[in-house]
């Protein structure tokens, strides 16, 4: 049975965008149904102050050698590919340009993926989505519904674990560099709740009491009828 082989046509277009960013997103929406993805690599800026900007396949990083012993044990996806197109800003900036680049930067040493789920780099949340699957998890959505979402209302390919990534990392954006507990007690005094935090002698927090004005008033007026 022979392995799965590029398609002739693997190379995207030689073609201008209006951004970078454009001809990212463009030269990406090409390899990702032939089996691969674009990662940004090398860039530089010529004299004139031109960037350029060589975009190489997500494999471009070389294995780790056999012969070195390593401390931890780490899969990688690298297997040194050389396949890469060369992007060029015009003078005035205006204008982003894909150019192929020598014969040997046209071949991919490794086969085809199978998915574009595959590429972490093809998995990316757009801005808009990473913003509703914040908002989905601030609401207590769990990670499983807020994947299935994702898929029936974006193209997201995010997978499991990337949901859960980036739901870590909209609780450390709220927590703002401090634990979760002192972020809460943050929070609470902001939003106007009374609040008392107890700390250990060696500066844990032991214990976190919160109430709602609110619910302190109506307290007081409780108290005052009983006598």
């Amino acid at each position: 049975m022979s392995l799965p082989s590029f398609p002739d046509d693997c190379l995207p277009l030689e073609c201008d965008y209006e951004s970078r960013e454009a001809l990212l997103i463009a030269i990406n929406a090409w390899a990702a149904p032939r089996g691969y993805a674009f990662v940004t690599g090398k860039s530089t800026k010529t004299p004139s102050g031109r960037r350029k900007v060589t975009y190489a396949c997500d494999r471009f990083c070389k294995p780790p050698s056999a012969l070195k012993e390593r401390q931890r044990k780490t899969a990688t996806r690298g297997t040194g590919c050389q396949f890469s197109v060369l992007a060029t800003e015009s003078l005035d900036g205006s204008v982003w340009s894909v150019r192929h680049r020598d014969e040997r930067f046209s071949l991919h040493n490794h086969t085809p993926s199978q998915h574009p789920s595959a590429h972490p780099s093809l998995r990316q949340l757009s801005k808009e989505d990473s913003a509703k699957l914040s908002s989905l998890s601030n609401a207590g959505i769990a990670p499983k519904e807020i994947r299935t979402f994702l898929r029936q209302n974006s193209d997201s390919l995010a997978t499991q674990q990337d949901v859960y990534n980036r739901i870590a990392d909209t609780r450390r954006e709220v927590c703002n560099g401090q634990s979760s507990i002192h972020a809460l007690a943050n929070q609470l005094d902001q939003e106007g709740f009374w609040s008392r935090v107890q700390y250990a002698p060696d500066g844990r927090v032991t214990a976190v009491l919160f109430a709602h004005p609110d619910s302190l008033g109506y307290l007081q007026v409780s108290r005052l009828s009983i006598y």
